[in-house]
């Protein structure tokens, strides 16, 4: 009798994880801009993704300078030369972090004392907002974006038959960095000491005399940082257009639900269950498929909230009676 033996590739194995973790770092970027707000102000901002995709968008006609086709309001006429890629993209992150701030202080600090629901109206109403006048300054199409690392096809370092990419190191090193600097404000620096107070008991912390308005309002500038870093660093692998983030998005939503919602060690995590479960099941699944792999990271999701309601990392509530 013959006996077929079907020999698994470990090396294709290992190429599927090395790729699924450049979306990884993305996405675990993007929560923990989700987890800082929502730790400080208890609030989902749906309008995260969009937020990010338009530093992105100033980042690109940084890049550009006043070329024909680029547009975005006016903005392109104010510019000469093309900036170099690390100048453009870090003045990018600097004005997406002034547009969270200010956003903190103009639409959500004077609806503070107002239902939760409806400040989740008013970051769905910045999404929409921000969607069409994306649309209306740079168009619909998609438009090619510079590469945030080195991504030419001979830009990779082997690893037992499977190679990964320095876009993919690159991302992670950013995100690793991003979070070690987090712990750093928020441990060693008086803002972060505030926020960290904010975000336990605001009255406390008000009574203890910490100014909560501006105190959330360095959270929000630190979230918007956070997602600028992550649309710049992902525009070029998914093209350039309003609609960049909203997937991604919905991705990040996954990962920090899952990791916890007030744990920025859980956005880490979360983000790399979401990325090897979205690409590694379809892979070895067939009846699920890559048209469905948005179903594994939300199967993920469920069934880790089921046996913890909190997260991986997040809190667990108490009420006492």
């Amino acid at each position: 009798m013959d006996f077929a033996f079907i020999v698994f590739d470990w090396s294709l194995l290992l190429q599927r994880i090395f790729d699924a973790l450049f979306n990884s770092a993305i996405y675990s970027s993007l929560a923990l801009a989700l987890v800082i707000i929502f730790r400080s102000t208890g609030l989902l901002n749906f309008a995260q993704g969009e937020m990010a995709t338009f530093s992105a968008y100033i980042a690109f006609v940084l890049l550009s300078g006043a070329a024909p086709g680029v547009t975005g309001g006016g903005l392109a006429s104010w510019i000469g030369a093309p900036l170099v890629t690390p100048l453009a993209i870090g003045l990018a992150v600097i004005i997406g972090i002034g547009a969270g701030a200010t956003t903190e202080r103009v639409l959500i600090r004077p609806l503070r004392n107002a239902p939760e629901l409806a400040l989740v109206n008013v970051t769905i109403g910045i999404l929409l907002a921000l969607n069409s006048l994306m649309g209306q300054w740079w168009g619909t199409g998609p438009r090619v974006f510079p590469a945030f690392f080195p991504s030419s096809p001979g830009d990779h370092i082997d690893i037992f038959g499977a190679r990964i990419r320095f876009s993919t190191v690159g991302a992670w090193i950013v995100l690793l960095s991003l979070l070690v600097l987090l712990a750093l404000l928020l441990r060693y620096t008086r803002a972060g000491l505030a926020f960290r107070a904010v975000s336990i008991d605001p009255e406390s912390a008000a009574l203890n005399g910490i100014r909560v308005g501006p105190t959330l309002m360095y959270g929000w500038a630190l979230a918007a940082g956070l997602g600028a870093i992550a649309a710049n660093m992902s525009a070029n692998s998914v093209l350039l257009e309003p609609t960049m983030m909203v997937r991604v998005l919905v991705y990040a939503f996954a990962a920090a639900t899952l990791g916890g919602l007030d744990s920025p060690k859980g956005a880490l995590v979360g983000g790399v269950v979401i990325g090897l479960s979205q690409t590694l099941i379809p892979a070895y699944v067939p009846f699920i498929g890559f048209e469905l792999s948005v179903l594994p990271a939300l199967v993920a999701m469920v069934v880790v909230l089921i046996v913890r309601p909190a997260g991986l990392f997040g809190t667990q509530r108490i009420e006492r009676v």
